[in-house]
């Protein structure tokens, strides 16, 4: 379904992504007066994405962001961008939501490589388990800085030891020293590991996907129960005997 208006927190903000001009709206589209571009709207939508876009079901809820980041949101003090907002349980005033296709609140779909906005526009912006998909990271951070408002900031989460997923498009897991690459335009405050993401938790997952991953290939119970059973330490001397192993060839 098409739609013919926008929402009034897009208005005088959207931009070609192609050559930032200004959009207007004409026949229920959005134009761009340089490249005569015309962009979807969709269910009050506007879409700037060449592929087809899917509408999520409305029954799915994404995790919460954390108590920081949604203080922020409901303070509405601040006009917020989230990238790769997923299926927020709350919609909140102040805040453009970027997603790759129609979530419960999603405002605007879009590639976060070029973004669909003018310059200076933001006070803060959200990605949070975004750019381990993103192609070309730096380029999307380059985005980021562009739209910001002078003095605004940015916060990130993304995949440091963690297994793969949303396969094909898990292009990275960052080392503190990749993700302040990335950002290296900004002025870096903090860039640590989260304690949700801490090398504890991380282990269990890591494992949780080791069993996993045996079973599909077929373990028997008997096979999974013993592997279930190993400890850390032998999963250590493992990996020591075989950097041993290495090092002798």
């Amino acid at each position: 379904m098409l739609g013919s208006k926008l929402h009034s927190r897009l208005e005088g903000i959207l931009a070609c992504p192609v050559c930032r001009e200004t959009l207007r709206m004409k026949r229920s589209r959005l134009a761009c007066p340089t490249f005569a571009r015309q962009f979807e709207v969709r269910d009050d939508v506007p879409v700037f994405l060449a592929e087809p876009v899917t509408i999520a079901s409305s029954d799915h809820i994404s995790n919460p962001l954390g108590s920081e980041y949604e203080a922020i949101l409901r303070e509405g003090k601040d006009f917020v961008l989230h990238i790769g907002a997923g299926s927020s349980a709350s919609r909140f005033p102040n805040c453009v939501e970027l997603e790759h296709q129609i979530f419960l609140h999603t405002d605007v779909v879009g590639d976060p490589h070029r973004l669909p906005f003018r310059n200076g526009i933001f006070d803060r912006v959200f990605a949070f388990n975004v750019f381990e998909h993103l192609s070309e990271p730096k380029n999307a951070a380059a985005e980021i800085l562009r739209v910001l408002k002078p003095g605004g900031s940015v916060a990130i989460h993304t995949a440091f030891l963690q297994a793969l997923h949303e396969e094909p498009h898990h292009f990275y897991n960052a080392t503190e020293y990749g993700a302040r690459e990335w950002f290296s335009g900004f002025q870096i405050d903090a860039c640590q590991v989260s304690a949700n993401f801490g090398p504890g938790v991380m282990l269990a997952f890591l494992m949780s996907n080791v069993v996993e991953a045996a079973r599909q290939g077929g373990a028997s119970w008997k096979e999974l129960t013993r592997l279930s059973n190993t400890t850390i330490g032998e999963w250590a001397d493992f990996g020591r005997a075989g950097v041993s192993n290495q090092r002798v060839l």
